[in-house]
This record gives structure tokens, C-alpha cells and sequence, in this order.
């Protein structure tokens, strides 16, 4: 099968995941209960006033016009007027979304370097006390919480020993001061999140290498005189890899998820953040906005991942697989 034929069905499968992913999120947000113009205006407010702001905001209109709409305005980069602040959704999401995209991109390469060799450890020596230590603390570190472990880490590097600050955010700017600043106070959210997936990815690593060592290439190569390091990183690495890149890209959909959780623990002005506080007030255009993104960023990883397929098995590039 010719790549770019895999390539374009792959983008459209994207493309209709992508509509129907809106559909759902729509549909779901309109569902919630109670009227947002009255829930805007406060109890007090005069019926008047609430239709005029029905009116205003479109929400007399019914649901089909109002979603053809939302839809128009995604396909030029719109994702509408907040009703609370009165102000474009992006513009309220934009600094958010800085702080969620800098915990994600600084904890998911960390993490995987972190399980490799996590994972290759208890992989190798299995049955030996290295792997079992090794497993035990992908174990451990899987069925600890993500909070707790934000606060475990709050506690020693904060309350007690005054080293990191417990919470807030700093946004990076130019200034050395200012950069330093910045790194301090992502340092723990990001240790959480690091802690929580590197401890998962290495029981894949782990799985995904087992199964190497029993394949029969490999046992060739190493009666052709390749050591067990060699045989493993010359032959064995890339076999391993299509089973981590799948759960790599599931995980990076779990982690912001769990970025989520983390802006609370320690307070970060992040996608998170954002998203509680319109649920709480009712503001769909910024809830609508928030979850469109971070499908769309989930969607992407997931095209990524399929890339990723093609070039490390050639038998997918082949239609053999």
C-alpha cells in the first residue's frame, strides 16, 4: 500500500473524528442544566433582561443554527464571545494555554526517559532484585494519586524545606530573573506529572521488551556473536517501540487530563483552571472552546502516532501489517 494512500486516510478519518467530536461536545454542553442568560444576570434580573440576552447571544435561536454557526466560526479560527467577560474566547484562553502546553511538553519527554530505563531494568533482570526493585516503584507510582503526590512534594520542597515555591506561576519571559523564576515554580507540577506517567510507560517498556527477548531474531543475533546490549539496541528497540509509541500517545491524552488535576494542587492559571471556573459560571462559548482544543490536540497526537508507525514498521508501509 502506497504511504501517501495510508497518510490520507488516516487525515480523513481526522477530519470526520474531528466534526463529530464537535457534534458531541455541543450536544453535551447544551444538555447542562439551568439558563445561562438567567444564570449571567443573577436571580434578581427581569425577565426582559433575560430575553435580551437570549436574544443577544443567539440563544433563542434553535440548537441546529446555533451549532452551524459555532461550526462557521471554528473553520475561521473563532471560537466566540465569552458571555461573562464579553471579551473573544481565545484571547481568554491563549494564557492558559501556555501554562497547560509547557507542563505537557516538559513532563511527556521527561517521563519517557525516565521508564526506558526504568523498564529495560526490570525487563532484563526480572528475576533478579534490580527488576524487582525496578517494578516495584513503576508499581508504586502507578497506584499513588496524581494529587497526592502533588502534595507529598509540596510538603518536603515547600512547607518543610523551603525550596520551591508551593504554588502560582510566572510566565517566561526574556529576563534571566524572570526565566528562573518560571522554572522554579513549574519545577514540582511538572515532577508530579513526570512521577505519575514515566511510572506507566515503564511497565510497557518492561512488557514491550520481554516480548523482544523471546523472539527468535533475536536469539540468532546473539548466536552470531552480538552481546545482549547490542542485540537488544541493534535489533530489538525498534519492535519494542511500536507497542510504546501506542501508549505514549494515549498518555498524552491522559496527561492533560491530569494537568488538570495538577493546576489545582498548586494553583497554575491553566486550561484547567479556566474550564472549572466557566463550567461553574455557565460560560459555554469558553467551555465549547477549551474541550474543541483539547481534542483537537488529542487528535493530532493520534496522527502523530500513526506517522510514527509508518516509519519505525516497514511492514505497515508495505500493507503487510
Amino acid at each position: 500500500m502506497n504511504i501517501g494512500v495510508t497518510l490520507a486516510r488516516r487525515l480523513g478519518l481526522f477530519a470526520v473524528s474531528l466534526v463529530g467530536a464537535t457534534l458531541v461536545i455541543f450536544l453535551i454542553v447544551q444538555t447542562l442544566p439551568g439558563d445561562v442568560a438567567q444564570a449571567t444576570l443573577g436571580l434578581n434580573a427581569t425577565p426582559e433582561a433575560v430575553a435580551a440576552l437570549r436574544e443577544k447571544y443567539g440563544l433563542d435561536r434553535p440548537a441546529v443554527v446555533r451549532y452551524l454557526a459555532w461550526m462557521a466560526g471554528l473553520v475561521h479560527g473563532d471560537l466566540g464571545v465569552s458571555y461573562i467577560s464579553g471579551q473573544s474566547v481565545f484571547s481568554q484562553i491563549r494564557p492558559c494555554l501556555a501554562v497547560t502546553t509547557w507542563l505537557v511538553v516538559l513532563s511527556m519527554p521527561l517521563a519517557l526517559l525516565c521508564s526506558i530505563p526504568i523498564g529495560l531494568v526490570a525487563a532484563l533482570w526480572r528475576r533478579r532484585w534490580q527488576g524487582a526493585i525496578a517494578s516495584g516503584l513503576s508499581q508504586t507510582g502507578m497506584a499513588v494519586p496524581v494529587f497526592f503526590t502533588g502534595i507529598v512534594l509540596v510538603v518536603l520542597f515547600a512547607v518543610e524545606s523551603h525550596v520551591l515555591p508551593a504554588n502560582g506561576y510566572v510566565p517566561l519571559t526574556g529576563s534571566r530573573g524572570d526565566a528562573g523564576r518560571w522554572f522554579s515554580h513549574l519545577l514540582l507540577p511538572v515532577a508530579t506529572l513526570v512521577i505519575a506517567q514515566s511510572s506507566l510507560l515503564a511497565r510497557y517498556v518492561r512488557s514491550g521488551f520481554i516480548d523482544v527477548l523471546t523472539e527468535d531474531y533475536l536469539r540468532t543475533a546473539r548466536a552470531a556473536g552480538w552481546t545482549k546490549w547490542g542485540a537488544l539496541i541493534r535489533h530489538g528497540t525498534r519492535n519494542a517501540a511500536v507497542s510504546v509509541v501506542t501508549v505514549v500517545g494515549l498518555q498524552i491524552g491522559a496527561m492533560l487530563v491530569g494537568a488538570i488535576i495538577v493546576e489545582q494542587v498548586f494553583q497554575l492559571p491553566g486550561l484547567g483552571s479556566l474550564l472549572l471556573r466557566s463550567v461553574g459560571a455557565r460560560d459555554l462559548p469558553v467551555v465549547q472552546g477549551i474541550t474543541v482544543l483539547l481534542v483537537l490536540a488529542v487528535l493530532l497526537l493520534s496522527l502523530l502516532v500513526d506517522a510514527a508507525y509508518l516509519l519505525i514498521d516497514p511492514r505497515l508501509r508495505r500493507g503487510q501489517s
